[in-house]
């Protein structure tokens, strides 16, 4: 199972990084090349919760703005309220 936000959808994604060689033109140089170009996995901060749903639990990959947005109720268990 890949390990996406259960709620805002956030995944891996690539990017790429760059790598620059030479001097600048406004330093007096011929300017800037790209010599390498690489690519990278950016991951989503995402964290496994216990979420309660319909009174049941549910483990749940959520990311960490998921987990700031919710209701705090949702991560507690409602047979345990008094």
């Amino acid at each position: 199972m890949p390990r996406v936000c259960a709620v805002t959808g956030r995944k891996t994604t690539t990017r790429k990084t760059s790598k620059h060689k030479g001097s600048a033109k406004r330093k007096g140089g011929v300017g800037l090349k790209q010599v390498g170009v690489h690519k990278r996995t950016v991951k989503p901060n995402l964290q496994k919760r216990t979420v309660w749903v319909e009174g049941k639990p549910q483990r749940v990959w959520l990311s960490t703005k998921a987990i700031r947005d919710m209701d705090p109720t949702l991560f507690v268990n409602p047979n345990k309220l008094g």
